[in-house]
């Protein structure tokens, strides 16, 4: 097991390799940029090729290294074999960070499908599992890793319209300390985020007053939370810095559940 046995620096990364799911989006690509300025080599995995080849040359300008995987994270064969390539063309990858996720549809609990209710559970939490599976295999074996699992302050407490997002990411942060519990003793952590509301291009259709006043929650920073926002405090967590933490959730709401 590495145990460092002196302070690192803040969120140091220089040569780590990491993996980032749905990298193609406004968060991931903010996670990458983070994980890539802190030293890190990354491998970028999504569905949409072109947004991850024009991430990739924005890394590779910060003089790291980047491989692009497009990938759907619901299939698991799919998912073993972006991890078995991201290692290929990086070397054994350090950290992974399940960013891949989303709320695609807003319902009430009665009206909700059966169909809506497996792709939810599937994208958020199946596939998190899927690829904690495979990346997380070969750390359990080396004897280290980070995951980091980015979930929703949906996860613990319910917001209007999103039951389905809700049970997927409260089973999100119970999956993240499982897998701590049952890799700790292999120098594997496991920790989690729980961002509130994030000004990515998915809300453009919607007035952000109207979705925090329709959750119920006030802000007290008075504000939404930028993609950096979250990407701190992930690289935080996948680093040496937060080396005796694991099985927890670190949350990013501005005080929304204070």
């Amino acid at each position: 097991m590495n145990i460092p046995d002196a302070a690192a620096p803040l969120a140091s990364l220089a040569g780590k390799r990491a993996a980032v799911t749905g990298a193609s989006g406004d968060i991931g690509r903010a996670i990458a940029l983070s994980l890539a300025a802190a030293g890190a080599d990354v491998a970028l995995l999504a569905r949409r090729r072109e947004r991850l080849e024009a991430l990739a040359g924005e890394l590779q300008a910060l003089g790291r290294r980047a491989a692009v995987l497009p990938v759907d994270v619901t299939d698991g064969e799919a998912v073993a074999s972006a991890a078995a390539s991201a290692s290929e063309q990086l070397g054994p990858i350090d950290i992974l960070v399940n960013n891949a996720g989303g709320a695609r549809f807003l319902a009430p609990a009665l009206d909700i499908a059966e169909g809506g209710w497996n792709k939810t559970v599937a994208l958020n939490l199946t596939a998190p599992f899927l690829c904690a599976q495979a990346f997380g295999g070969p750390m359990v074996e080396r004897g280290g890793g980070a995951i980091v699992n980015v979930g929703s302050v949906a996860g613990l407490r319910h917001l209007a319209g999103m039951s389905a997002y809700t049970a997927a990411k409260g089973g999100l942060f119970a999956q993240t300390r499982a897998l701590a519990r049952e890799w700790a003793p292999h120098g594997v952590r496991v920790n989690a985020v729980a961002p509130g509301f994030v000004a990515t291009s998915g809300w453009d259709s919607f007035n952000p007053d109207e979705v925090t006043a329709a959750s119920e929650l006030s802000i007290p920073l008075g504000r939404w939370a930028t993609p950096a926002e979250v990407a701190g405090p992930v690289a935080f967590l996948a680093s040496d810095a937060a080396s005796y933490i694991t099985g927890t959730t670190l949350i990013i709401d501005g005080g929304m559940l204070a």
